[in-house]
């Protein structure tokens, strides 16, 4: 797997610091192979705050506070700012253009971002990406 830059979506992050995730091992073998390739990973606030819900529900406020600090030092990770008017471009590129999927906002968004960005890979579990014609990072 080449290095570059890909998109990091909330799945992937937690079930990188979830060592009980079903997806852990495979998660943790991908991001080193990218990181091992000179990857760097991109991603939204909203992504971020989304990781710190799902940590919070699965594992509680102390995991949930410990497990942003990682990777909001990591230089690997760049974390994008959201304006309410690239939600309003999400909404009207994503949400109204694929009413018939249950994409969220934080999809939507991401996706809206990666586009600008020129981002064409995400690191994620989630087949939304594929239906918004993004690839997943294998």
């Amino acid at each position: 797997m080449p290095g570059g830059i890909a998109w990091i979506d909330t799945g992937a992050l937690v079930a990188l610091a979830s060592p009980r995730d079903q997806y852990h091992a495979r998660a943790v073998a991908l991001a080193q192979s990218f990181a091992q390739a000179g990857g760097r990973w991109v991603s939204s606030v909203l992504v971020l705050a989304e990781f710190h819900w799902q940590m919070l529900r699965r594992s509680g406020p102390a995991v949930a506070r410990s497990s942003l600090a990682p990777v909001l030092a990591d230089p690997a990770y760049r974390w994008l700012d959201v304006t309410t008017a690239i939600v309003s471009r999400a909404v009207n590129n994503w949400l109204e253009r694929f009413h018939d999927q249950d994409f969220s906002l934080t999809d939507a968004v991401s996706f809206e971002l990666m586009k600008r960005e020129g981002l064409t890979e995400a690191f994620a579990f989630d087949r939304h990406y594929v239906v918004a014609g993004f690839q997943l990072l294998q």
